[in-house]
Formats: C-alpha cells, sequence, structure tokens
C-alpha cells in the first residue's frame, strides 16, 4: 500500500510528508497480518509491565481492535513503531498528526516493552529494575491524562524519550531515572586534595547577572574568565548555592584536582512524575544508579550525577510549598546556575509553555505558587546540579554547603 493511500484512507493526507521516511520498509517488514504489539496478549502484557492499573486493560485493548480492523490504521501504527525504535535517525515525532490520537500514540510506544524486556534479559539486568523501566510509560500517560482531562495515552512532547528504554541507555533505579550523557558542562568541579572539599568555577565567557544567574540578555552583567596553566587555574567562582560569584579565586593544581569537566561521561539524571521525592527516596535511587552503572558499564567511569531541570530552579526557595521535599533535596546538592529561556518546566507543570498567570490552573501547591511567582512578573527558570559519586555516604549531610566556603578559597 502506498504511503498516500494509507493515510487518505484514515484521514490524514497531509502527513505524507512527515511520515515518508522508510515507508517502504515498513510495509515489507510487516507482511500482511497485524503489527505484533496490538496482538491482545500483548496488550495486556505491556500494560502490567509498564505499570498500568487493571482500569486500564479496557481502554488499551479497545483502541488496539479499532486499530487492529482497519488495514491502513494498523500499517501506519506498524510505520510509527519502526520509525521510534528501528530508525535512531528519525526525529520528527513532534510533526506526527495529533488527530491519530494519545491512546494510538501510546500503544504504538508500548511496543518497547517487549523490547526492553529482551534487551534486558540479554544483559542480565535484574527483573525489578526492568518492571520500573518500563514503568515510565505509566508516567508519561499521568501527565496525558491531566492535560486531557482522562484516558489513558502519550503527549507528543514525551514519545521520543521512549526509544531509549530497548536500546539500553536509560533506566530507571529507583525515584530516578539515568542514562550515560557527556557533561554539558556550564562549570568545572575541583576537590581539595587533603581536605575533600568541592569547588565550582565557571566556565570561561559565561556572562552573568549582578544575581549570579546566567543573564537573560546577551549585554550587561559581567562576564566570568577562566585561566589556566601548568600548576593553577584561576576563576569566578560558584557557590552549591547556584549563584556565580565575580570575584575571581586562584586555585592550586597541587592541591586541587579537576574532577569534573565539560565532556566528562556522567550519571544523567531523569526525575519522573509522581511526586514523593523524599531526601531518602532521592538518595537511594542515586546510591543504586552508582551501583548499577558501575556493575554493567564498568568501561564508562562515571564520577558524578548531573541534571539540568526546573527542578533545580533556585526561585523555589522563595515560593511556598505544602511539602519541602523538593528544597531539600536542592540543599544536598551542588547547584549551579544554566541558561534559561524564561518557560523551563512550564510544560510539566502546567502542560503547557505559554502560561498566563491569571487564568493558569491552581489545583496543586505547586500550580498555585508558581503561578502566583509568575504573576509578580518574574521569569521562571531553570538550574543545573552535580553531585560527585565518591561523596554518595555523605548524602543527607549537605556535603557541600555544610563546608561552605572551602579552605583555601579566600579572600572572600
Amino acid at each position: 500500500m502506498m504511503l498516500l493511500d494509507a493515510l487518505s484512507k484514515i484521514g490524514i493526507p497531509q502527513a505524507a510528508e512527515v511520515l515518508a521516511p522508510h515507508w517502504e520498509e515498513s510495509v515489507a517488514a510487516l507482511g500482511g497480518g497485524i503489527p505484533w504489539f496490538l496482538a491482545p496478549a500483548e496488550v495486556s502484557a505491556a500494560r502490567v509491565w509498564s505499570g498500568f492499573a487493571a482500569d486500564a486493560e479496557a481502554e488499551l485493548q479497545a483502541e488496539a481492535r479499532r486499530i487492529a480492523a482497519d488495514p491502513a490504521l494498523a500499517l501506519v501504527a506498524w510505520h510509527c513503531h519502526r520509525l521510534l525504535y528501528e530508525h535512531t535517525d528519525y526525529e520528527n515525532f513532534d510533526s506526527w498528526p495529533a488527530e491519530l490520537g494519545g491512546t494510538f500514540y501510546l500503544l504504538v510506544a508500548m511496543g518497547m516493552v517487549r523490547r526492553t524486556r529482551e534487551a534486558h534479559t540479554a544483559m542480565g539486568v535484574p527483573e525489578e529494575v526492568t518492571r520500573a523501566t518500563c514503568s515510565q510509560l505509566a508516567c508519561y500517560s499521568q501527565n496525558y491524562t491531566r492535560m486531557t482531562g482522562g484516558g489513558v495515552g502519550i503527549a507528543m512532547p514525551q514519545i521520543f524519550w521512549t526509544r531509549h528504554y530497548p536500546a539500553c541507555r536509560l533506566f530507571r533505579l529507583g525515584r530516578m531515572e539515568y542514562m550515560i550523557r557527556p557533561f554539558r558542562g556550564g562549570v568545572l568541579a575541583f576537590r581539595h586534595r587533603g581536605s575533600g572539599e568541592v569547588v565550582a568555577l565557571s566556565e570561561h565567557g559565561t556572562r552573568y547577572t549582578a544575581e549570579g544567574q546566567v543573564a537573560w540578555e546577551p549585554d550587561g552583567g559581567w562576564v566570568a574568565a577562566l585561566e589556566r596553566t601548568p600548576e593553577e587555574v584561576s576563576g569566578s567562582i560558584v557557590s552549591p548555592l547556584g549563584m556565580a560569584e565575580e570575584r575571581k579565586v586562584t586555585l592550586s593544581l597541587r592541591e586541587w584536582g579537576c574532577v569534573l569537566a565539560p565532556g566528562d561521561a556522567t550519571l544523567s539524571m531523569h526525575i519522573p512524575v509522581g511526586g514523593h521525592m523524599t531526601l531518602e527516596a532521592c538518595g537511594d535511587s542515586m546510591r543504586r544508579a552508582a551501583t548499577f552503572f558501575a556493575r554493567f558499564f564498568p568501561n564508562q567511569l562515571c564520577r558524578a550525577i548531573t541534571c539540568t531541570s526546573w527542578i533545580f530552579n533556585t526561585q523555589f526557595e522563595r515560593i511556598r510549598l505544602s511539602s519541602d521535599n523538593l528544597v531539600r533535596f536542592q540543599r544536598e546538592l551542588y547547584l549551579f546556575p544554566t541558561p534559561s529561556d524564561g518557560q523551563d518546566g512550564l510544560w510539566f507543570i502546567f502542560l503547557r509553555n505559554e502560561v498566563d498567570p491569571k487564568t493558569a490552573p491552581r489545583d496543586t501547591s505547586l500550580r498555585r505558587a508558581v503561578a502566583d511567582f509568575l504573576a509578580t512578573g518574574e521569569r521562571w527558570r531553570g538550574g543545573s546540579m552535580f553531585f560527585l559519586v565518591d561523596d554518595l555516604p555523605r548524602f543527607g549531610t549537605q556535603c557541600y554547603r555544610s563546608r561552605w566556603p572551602p579552605a583555601g578559597t579566600a579572600p572572600w
């Protein structure tokens, strides 16, 4: 069946260009019949493994039957599945036709469960990790349910993340997910060889506001400079509270060793929806991650856990939430400023990027607090963090803030 013919049959001929890549390969690979991930037994198994409650079964099975009964629609579902998991060069998911619906795309994505189970089994990954990893589908569906007011499905801005699971790049370990990624930078971290204290210096050329945040505008503020010789490094210090200082310090490289620099392999943390970010749960997850990746990826040394997210916005210190878990977690980490567009994380909070504080939903303490903050006219930021793996035994002691400023970095 030709692509335009299939799309015309289901009423979306305008999607021909975005779905054109690899269409002939998908037609040949299906070879008649229906996609395997639409079979009733496969739908049931994927639902269980991906953490959906039993009451989602009927809706998922009904949608699978609807797709399977229409040869053109079934072929498009198969093609979307292959674009997602077979053709890693394809990335145009944001342009997929919304007319097909969130439940359609969720079933396409749920095909990753079998793929992930097989890949994890081959690696020897424990079943509990596989189940936790696959449960991210239910987390994505929570966002869809909040966004639409009911039903199961997946929002298009999140579907591409599911390709990381069967590729064995992204694993859920306790409360958080992790994957190995090069450090995107912003700072360089140094540890004192004697005391173990840690200090971060800004990358060269970053422009900051007077408050020590990365500047919104290309002029004004001040610009960090970093200079390094074989004997020492000097630059603008960044405190673990997430703010850069214009004043410079000089560190002797005989006394201080670089423990994190741009490009270093790190455990990049991703934070699933769901709340319950207690200090205990966060620390447990980070320790699990360090142990897991050391075991299964022994040739990729990761000395730090890193993350850039709206979760690490230092503005949370200034708003009132029903729980202090998020701020308590922040205080355990080495925060540092990051570029922001003023909308960081608003999609995850309000499920939309453009937010009018006058009309924004206020049905949770988080939404109320952020809407009230935006109503003051301030712009919402994101933030970044690192936590060195060697410091995991000290998680829960605010090991970076409690020893700030480090000895030998005066004058302050």
